[in-house]
């Protein structure tokens, strides 16, 4: 028969053991507790840094949506083969001023420009202020470079204003290079075919009469 006083004090032992453990576990518990608090604040806190900005206090809203009012840089073949997506958009092209200048018969402050692209295999009809045309000093044609424009404006698929054309409304031009004249070096050998085929074919005539001659 066990001892009443060594059962008492056993007891009491048990006791303070699972006493301690079960202080352990919720000191352990609030641990790891305040530890996730503190890494969701942190977190928190960097996202905010990664959202200001330092740079003169700008702000970014996460809930704005995408401007999709202009494109800004293309290129001439993009707008002379352009599809529903380009109208009505801000556009920036760079191309030849070829032709002649055109003054808008329904207001004279205006002129319509064709630039080209650098091939010359598409064009686009720009309709700029006669004061932004004026910049032009050449127009590109035979032997010469016409002035390279750079031209940012709205196109249009079908200008409502121009019976449906096709169009880029300039509303900024700047000339990004001078015209030039071009003219050309003689050079000999390009008429070295011609002349080989003139005197084969004066040959061939003298030939001819003299086997007439000869039979008569």
């Amino acid at each position: 028969m066990r001892h009443p006083v060594k059962h008492i004090a056993n007891a009491a032992t048990t006791q303070s053991l699972m006493l301690a453990r079960a202080c352990a576990t919720a000191f352990l518990a609030a641990l790891l507790m305040a530890l996730v608090v503190c890494a969701g604040v942190s977190s928190d806190r960097a996202f905010a840094e990664e959202i200001e900005l330092e740079s003169e206090g700008n702000l970014i809203n996460p809930q704005q949506l995408p401007d999709s009012s202009f494109i800004y840089d293309t290129s001439i073949a993009d707008l002379s083969s352009a599809d529903a997506y380009y109208d009505n958009q801000t556009v920036q092209v760079t191309g030849e001023a070829i032709g002649d200048a055109i003054h808008a018969t329904f207001d004279q402050k205006f002129s319509w420009i064709t630039l080209s692209n650098e091939d010359n295999t598409a064009t686009i009809a720009v309709f700029m202020t006669r004061d932004a045309a004026a910049r032009i000093d050449t127009f590109g044609r035979y032997q010469q470079r016409g002035t390279i424009l750079q031209v940012r404006g709205t196109f249009h698929l079908a200008c409502p204003e121009h019976e449906g054309t096709s169009d880029l409304h300039a509303e900024v031009v700047s000339v990004v290079d001078p015209g030039e004249y071009t003219e050309e070096a003689f050079n000999l050998t390009k008429f070295v075919p011609g002349i080989i085929t003139v005197v084969v074919g004066l040959l061939v005539t003298v030939l001819f009469y003299l086997i007439r001659e000869r039979q008569r």
